[in-house]
């Protein structure tokens, strides 16, 4: 069975800014809007998707010719509200749909951030996802703790980041500390909630949690890292990884290398779960499916795609000549964006990943529902368990995934019906991925650090 996340942002585009441009792109106005996001939730329910992926950013960045201007024109992921205050108005008309939220462990303290997922977890049934981050951008870190961070050091941090809110989650309240006895006035018992007394490197964390044990405890524990910090980040704590491939064989060496990694960790394959990025542009004909194709892209303009590509990676990019090859440069940012290219069987010029960047380095899938469908059975034997679908245009992209494409994974064998999972009760999102919703017990989090 594939899983389907959509992945989204609280902004006026999540993948093609340059979108704004086309008609049938409605989240411009709609972002703002929560009928717009409970309306998008109720459509992806009921057609087969599994969650709902909220991308996030935290700056109007200036790395590109040093100036914001860029950006602010653009519009790249700009203006962007935050995701954490929407998900508790979409759980409440969806059942089933995982709601998976973005945010830093650089920029958040662990124990804020450990009792606003908790909230969430609740007010979910247990459908709350981490995409876990560690940031990327100066301004992001000047704004809020106000040093710039290093790559790997940042990775070093949210280490111990992840410690204290498993210790948070998993250790400080057991499971049957509410009593709410009225005959002794005994609301939970003080001898089942304990402090967390962490004192390390980068946090002083005494706890104890405020927030009794949820459904999950711990939400299901997504990562998008693809530098080697990132990779071995992921084969420590990630249930889910989501990852930019602009081939499938560059998917299937990256596949590879999270297999090994893993196994040194002591962590077996049922234990996590690969999902590349994709774009379908699906349609009842391939002709109509190019013609959408062409269209997005016909919008963009290489100015955008340099202004995303500078800022993901902390690095001016107006400084090169557009015709000039695109360098495996030792970059501070989210080094996996460069990667999907460095890794890719073609060379790339500035321009050209510009232009590529602005929509995401994705293998992008146009086609009939039969070719499209094909294709992704090819990348699930290369070792996807399912894809972040990405949204040029939205609804439309999601609208023909659902009506067209799954009944087509359906038929396959790939996704189960609608009249299946009506048949079930609702299940937290780890349940729903891996048959338990609580962490195993051989996963760091559960594991005793002493």
């Amino acid at each position: 069975m594939f899983d389907l996340f959509a992945y989204l942002n609280c902004s006026h585009s999540p993948t093609v800014e340059d979108a704004w441009q086309l008609s049938d792109h409605t989240q411009p106005d709609g972002y703002t809007d929560v009928a717009f996001w409970t309306d998008l939730a109720e459509l992806l329910e009921d057609g087969g998707f599994t969650g709902m992926f909220f991308a996030d950013a935290y700056n109007v960045a200036n790395n590109y010719q040093g100036s914001i201007d860029p950006t602010v024109r653009r519009g790249e992921q700009l203006p962007e509200n935050d995701p954490l205050p929407l998900l508790s108005a979409v759980a409440a008309v969806t059942e089933r749909i995982g709601l998976v939220t973005t945010a830093s462990t650089s920029l958040y303290p662990p124990y804020l951030l450990a009792k606003k997922l908790s909230t969430i977890d609740d007010l979910t049934d247990g459908r709350v996802g981490w995409n876990v981050v560690t940031s990327a951008g100066q301004l992001e870190f000047e704004n809020v703790v106000g040093e710039y961070v290093p790559h790997d050091e940042r990775y070093e941090r949210a280490d111990e980041f992840m410690r204290v809110c498993y210790a948070l989650w998993e250790d400080s309240w057991e499971a049957d500390a509410i009593l709410r006895d009225p005959e002794t006035g005994t609301f939970a018992d003080p001898n089942a909630v304990s402090f967390i007394d962490h004192d390390g490197a980068a946090y002083e964390v005494p706890g104890p949690h405020m927030c009794a044990p949820t459904p999950q405890r711990t939400p299901v524990l997504f990562q998008a890292g693809q530098s080697d910090s990132g990779r071995a980040f992921a084969a420590r704590h990630a249930e889910a990884l989501f990852s930019f491939h602009l081939s499938r064989t560059a998917f299937q060496s990256y596949a590879r290398d999270v297999r090994e990694q893993m196994r040194a960790t002591g962590r077996s394959r049922d234990q996590y779960r690969l999902y590349p990025a994709v774009t379908p542009y699906v349609a009842s004909t391939t002709a109509a499916a190019e013609r959408f194709h062409r269209e997005v892209v016909e919008t963009i303009l290489p100015e955008t795609g340099l202004v995303r590509l500078s800022n993901h990676l902390n690095h001016d990019y107006s400084r090169y000549d557009r015709d000039a090859p695109l360098e495996a440069i030792d970059a501070d940012g989210i080094r996996g964006a460069l990667q999907a290219f460095v890794a890719d069987d073609r060379d790339w010029t500035v321009g050209e990943a510009a232009i590529r960047y602005a929509r995401y380095p994705t293998a992008e899938l146009v086609g009939t529902p039969e070719t499209v469908a094909n294709e992704l059975e090819r990348w699930g034997e290369a070792g996807a368990d399912g894809f972040v679908i990405m949204g040029p245009v939205v609804p439309r992209t999601f609208r023909a995934v659902c009506t067209d494409l799954v009944p087509e994974l359906h038929a396959r064998g790939h996704v189960p019906s609608r009249n299946t999972l009506d048949g079930t009760q609702p299940q937290t999102l780890r349940e729903r991925l891996f048959g338990s919703s609580l962490l195993p017990e051989s996963h760091p989090g559960r594991v005793d650090p002493d």
